[in-house]
């Protein structure tokens, strides 16, 4: 095990400002006996790729305690964005966005109900810098170099709070006492990208949301489903997107953003099936929509249907083969049509898909005009002239994630009983053979604990089994 210093923000910072702190470096290699304990295939059929190196990111203040609120420390980053490089060696300037802010769930009267512990946090874009070398792939050293608090066009700062419309969840304080007011312009941040000429584009999950922000984090549009409206909001209120993307599941809007290589497409993924009319019907089939968006016009161009699951399992075409609970959590564009993947699930369910859209049916129409049935309770695509989004295995992530929760437990994960739960929710495509993870640790607070420093953010590169075969970048 190798030792590296690992650079990261000390508490408080607000600009370009770095302090180093002392991390370990991990290289795990993963033989191919291991892929054995998957429960679908064979090791003959399914590999994972390998573990080759780990920093560990210290837990530097991010907030103040604002009032009664705790400060809040380094953690909840749901995306991770890496600017593409003339070469792939030396440093590479990356962005990370964090999410709403430390929530945990609570009972309110015999229910489960959401929490905020900071309900006045700004969900904020960090600057990094990750040195990286593919010639020596065990070291890496990350430096967060900057942050940029979200911010509506009058300089107001965004929250993390729920926008208090149609089905957005109740929000309290973690004791469930109190409700937490709702904001206009909070937003759940999940998807960042940044354009060559320096404008950011997130994916956020209440409306859902498609936002445009300048380069030092000020949101300039905010592009809704049709029909939503947000009087009083700071930021323009563009309703382009199909009405329908309003029925998303609780907590399960946007997740996944990626941008195409020549800048004129996002792609937008949907964490879950869209409940609809038939929540568990939806869940059960696994249809998640994939929406193309054109940046230059501000308008939906395309959507495609993408199928939770493995598609070489039996039944997968039927709709009988999606996980319990899958999620998509991150993707990158490897081509104009290509995107990468990450689908996870419970039981340890964590994969890479190459995903190809040029073949598949544009369900767009369906959608804008409302079409029944509703595209998540197909379960006949056959039958209905509708052709998924093609999906190819890259890496089974599983036989990995043991060394990864780990890295993120650090010290006290004794045993195996003794791991932190894993939510990996930041992608990006370093080279042909090489992608980087980082960790969601929902900032260090656990369900059961109000601080539970076993929770730390991770950032992993991960050598996969074969070439992504990349075209223009």
């Amino acid at each position: 095990m190798m030792r590296r210093r690992c650079v990261a923000v000390g508490g408080g910072w607000r600009g370009a400002v770095a302090v180093a702190a002392t991390v370990v470096v991990a290289a795990a290699s993963i033989s191919r006996s291991a892929a054995a304990r998957d429960r679908d295939r064979g090791a003959d059929e399914r590999r994972s790729g390998e573990l080759v190196a780990s920093c560990v990111l210290p837990r530097s203040t991010l907030a103040a305690p604002a009032g009664a609120e705790p400060a809040v420390m380094l953690g909840g980053i749901s995306d991770l964005f890496v600017e593409a490089a003339d070469n792939a060696v030396g440093c590479r300037r990356a962005w990370v966005v964090t999410d709403r802010g430390p929530n945990g769930i609570t009972q309110v009267d015999g229910r489960e109900q959401r929490t905020l512990a900071a309900p006045s946090f700004t969900p904020r874009i960090l600057e990094a810098s990750i040195d990286w070398d593919p010639r020596q792939p065990q070291q890496l050293a990350v430096t967060l170099t900057g942050t940029l608090p979200l911010r509506t066009a009058d300089g107001r700062p965004v929250s993390g709070r729920p926008n208090g419309l149609g089905n957005d969840p109740l929000v309290f304080d973690p004791e469930g006492r109190a409700g937490i007011d709702p904001h206009v312009d909070g937003v759940d941040t999940e998807g960042l990208v940044r354009t060559r000429a320096g404008t950011f584009w997130l994916a956020e999950e209440y409306r859902p949301s498609l936002l445009a922000a300048d380069g030092d984090g000020t949101l300039r549009r905010r592009f809704v489903p049709a029909g939503v409206s947000l009087p009083g909001a700071g930021v323009e209120i563009v309703d382009a997107l199909p009405a329908v993307y309003g029925q998303r599941r609780d907590n399960r809007g946007f997740e996944a953003l990626a941008i195409s290589p020549d800048e004129t497409r996002l792609f937008a993924l949907l964490q879950s099936p869209l409940d609809g009319t038939d929540p568990a019907e939806s869940r059960r089939l696994g249809n998640v929509r994939l929406l193309a968006f054109d940046p230059a016009s501000g308008l939906p161009v395309s959507e495609y249907l993408y199928r939770l699951g493995d598609p070489d399992e039996k039944g997968y075409r039927k709709g009988t083969a999606a996980p319990d609970d899958g999620k998509l959590c991150a993707m990158g564009a490897l081509g104009a049509t290509t995107l990468l993947v990450l689908e996870q699930a419970g039981g340890g369910v964590a994969r890479l898909y190459r995903v190809e859209v040029g073949g598949a049916t544009d369900t767009l129409p369906q959608s804008v005009a409302g079409a029944a049935p509703p595209l998540e309770t197909l379960e006949s695509l056959k039958k209905a002239d509708i052709r998924l989004a093609a999906k190819t295995l890259v890496a089974d992530l599983e036989p990995l994630l043991p060394a990864m929760r780990r890295a993120a437990a650090g010290e006290r994960a004794k045993s195996a009983a003794d791991e932190s739960p894993l939510k990996l929710e930041g992608l990006a495509v370093l080279d042909d053979r090489h992608v980087a993870l980082v960790n969601d640790d929902d900032f260090g607070v656990r369900e059961d604990a109000a601080n539970d420093p076993r929770s730390r953010t991770c950032l992993w590169v991960v050598r996969l089994p074969s070439s992504l075969s990349l075209t223009q970048r």
